[in-house]
This record gives structure tokens, C-alpha cells and sequence, in this order.
């Protein structure tokens, strides 16, 4: 089939679809390598038995590789790859059930120009999923199916939306498979958008996870649900149906006890994190001299604002005297001396703010994919 698509250019030693096979055997161990490196690979490799009779070593060279890269550019990567999955679909029984779709970005090294033309990505600089800002990048949009075969794949600009390019390529899938059966369109929260929902209608199935950031979804949060425990005893669920987007769908909540402990282990070491740098910023305040009383509580009171899970359980102005000559000892009788105020507290939680820690419990679910829609 690939020859078909790319045919063979007379005076070439090897067609498009052998080349193409070499390069995936490279790709399964010699990946990250330039491309004048790739024939490096095959030095010590039975060429023949892998790629076919004649096919040898010094065949397969960058120039080899370079036009048949050339070819797939020309043609199309990604209506390549739809050829050959629908051929597939036709001999090997796939049923793809859940289509899950994600993106991902690489970033590269060099200088790239990009043209205008459409034809091409840009290789430019984007949301860097790896840290590397000051690298150029570009994207790879994949779906696969439930048991993780690649259905669709398709190469994009460096800087795409991911709420833009989920949508379009659930269209696609759904247009490019021809799928008879009920099939349902998985892709992470980047997707869920009142505009996204809107376009996809009632024209294919979806399960997202509803951001948090949607009004609807705060306040199914913050209300004292009913949970339901799930088939599976560690999970405890609420459902409840939803029009957001003008189509209607199921939301449901999820509650995993294993990660609603984990949580809660959490939650209570950064809360003795918290009250031993609070014990720490508040020794610091107690070592220091203040001129006068009044700017003692003034700094107390700075404080509390500064840490507002703390109220003071004690709280006392002492003084201090010094001698104005900084002479050591106890200062004589009718010596003058200097007065200086120390701030004397001991702290504990402040209840009201501490219950707030209640609700950061209840939203664990939210750290992970378990607030489903479909």
C-alpha cells in the first residue's frame, strides 16, 4: 500500500515502503539521532532477513532516507497513517470502544524556517511541557484506543491550543474511521469548554473531567453530597445530569478512600510544616527589641495578618533593660539604663481557618482525573 501512495522513482535501489520499515526498526532503538547517523544503525544488522533480499547496509544511507522523507511531507504524514489504519481496521478486528486523545510537545535545537503557506507546522515556541522555554518545539496529537493502538496521529505548530486542536481532531476520528459502533471521544479537562461542548453536540460521545473552575462544578463541590459506593468498594460516587453547554450529559463525582487517606496524610504534614515555620518566624519576632510597647503589639498584629491560621493563645509585653555604655552586667543602683520590649507568645491554630482545611479535603478529587462527564 505504501508504494502505491509513494511509488518508486526509477533509478532508486529501494522502494518508500522498505525505507520506511528500516526506519521504524531504527526508531524501536536508536532514537534522538541525526539523521546522517541513522545508517550507523544498520551497520551490523542482517539487512536482508529484515528488509528484504538485496537490501544491504550501504543501501540504506541519509540521502535514502532524506527523499523518502520528502515523499511523506509531500503526501501527508497523517493521510498516510489513515491509510494504513483503515486497512487495518479491515483485517484485524480493533473495535475501538474509547478513542483517547492527548498532545504532547518536543522541543528541538537549531534554526527553522517556517513558511506561511499552511502546508507546514511552525517550529516555534510554545507551552513547554519539558521546562525548556528557550527551546523551539513542536506537537504531536494522538489518539489511540482502549487497549493503546494509535488511531489517529497528526504533527502541529509548536504553539498550539490545546482546547482548539481537541476538538477539531475528535471531528476527524470521527469522520476519518467510519465507526458503525458506539464509540466515546476521552481527552483531559484542556478539552471540557462551554464552546467545545457546544460544537461536538450530540454528534459523538465524550467523557472529560470537568474543570474546577466552572461554576456549576464549585458548587456541586462545596455541597454536602450523598456518596454511593461504587461496584468497586474503594470508590463512592453522585451523579447527577448537567446542561452545560446546551447538551445534555452526566456528571459524576468520584471518591477514592486510598487516595482520600493520601490526601489527608498530606494535609496534615504540610500542616505540621506550616505551624513549625510559623514557631520559627515567631521565635525570630520574640529575639527582637522594640522602642516602646506600642510597637511591640504593632508587630504582633503584623504578624497574625502575615499568618492567618494562628491566633495567639498568650501574648505579653516584657521589657528589658540595657546599660547605655553596652557595659556587661547588671546595671547599679541609679544607673541610667535603656528599656527595651519583647514580644512573649505561644500560638495555636485559629479554629474558624483550620476548618477551612475540611474543604481542602474534599477537594482531593480534584488533583487527580476522577470528576468524570459523559
Amino acid at each position: 500500500m505504501i508504494d502505491t501512495l509513494l511509488p518508486q522513482k526509477s533509478g532508486h535501489n529501494l522502494s518508500h515502503s522498505t525505507v520506511l520499515k528500516a526506519m521504524c526498526i531504527n526508531g524501536l532503538g536508536f532514537t534522538e539521532r541525526r539523521l546522517y547517523l541513522f545508517p550507523a544503525f544498520f551497520e551490523n544488522l542482517p539487512t536482508e532477513k529484515l528488509l528484504g533480499e538485496g537490501v544491504l547496509p550501504e543501501h540504506l544511507n541519509d540521502d535514502v532516507f532524506g527523499r523518502t522523507m520528502d515523499k511523506i511531507q509531500e503526501y501527508g504524514a497523517t493521510e498516510i497513517f489513515n491509510h494504513i489504519i483503515l486497512q487495518a481496521l479491515k483485517h484485524v478486528p480493533i473495535n475501538p470502544r474509547l478513542c483517547h486523545s492527548d498532545t504532547t510537545n518536543f522541543s528541538v535545537y537549531g534554526d527553522y524556517e517556517n513558511d506561511d503557506n499552511g502546508k507546514n507546522i511552525n517550529i516555534t515556541y510554545g507551552h513547554p511541557k519539558d521546562k525548556r522555554v528557550d527551546l523551539l518545539r513542536f506537537s504531536i496529537y494522538m489518539v489511540t484506543d482502549q487497549k493503546g493502538i494509535p488511531l489517529f496521529v497528526r504533527a502541529l505548530d509548536g504553539n498550539s491550543s490545546d482546547k482548539k486542536v481537541l476538538i477539531k481532531t475528535i471531528k476527524e476520528v470521527t469522520q476519518n474511521l467510519n465507526l458503525d459502533q458506539r464509540v466515546y471521544h476521552v481527552a483531559d479537562s484542556a478539552f471540557y469548554t462551554e464552546s467545545n461542548v457546544e460544537e461536538i453536540g450530540t454528534n459523538a460521545f465524550f467523557i472529560s473531567r470537568v474543570p474546577a473552575t466552572i461554576n456549576e462544578s464549585k458548587e456541586l463541590l462545596m455541597t454536602d453530597l450523598v456518596l454511593e459506593t461504587c461496584s468497586d468498594e474503594r470508590y463512592s460516587c453522585y451523579a447527577v445530569k448537567s446542561c452545560y453547554g446546551g447538551v445534555e450529559q452526566l456528571w459524576v463525582v468520584f471518591c477514592s478512600e486510598e487516595m482520600k487517606k493520601k490526601e489527608e496524610k498530606k494535609f496534615d504534614e504540610k500542616i505540621l510544616k506550616e505551624l513549625d515555620a510559623a514557631e520559627k518566624s515567631l521565635k525570630k519576632l520574640s529575639n527582637h527589641e522594640f522602642a516602646c510597647e506600642a510597637d511591640a503589639r504593632i508587630a504582633a498584629e503584623q504578624w497574625l495578618k502575615e499568618n492567618e491560621l494562628y491566633e495567639f493563645q498568650k501574648l505579653e509585653i516584657k521589657t528589658k533593660s540595657h546599660r547605655l555604655e553596652n557595659k556587661k552586667g547588671r546595671p547599679g543602683k541609679g544607673e541610667d539604663v535603656q528599656t527595651f520590649y519583647l514580644i512573649e507568645a505561644e500560638i495555636k491554630h485559629d479554629q474558624e481557618n483550620k476548618e477551612q482545611g475540611t474543604v481542602e479535603r474534599e477537594f482531593r478529587f480534584l488533583k487527580d482525573k476522577s470528576f468524570r462527564v459523559s
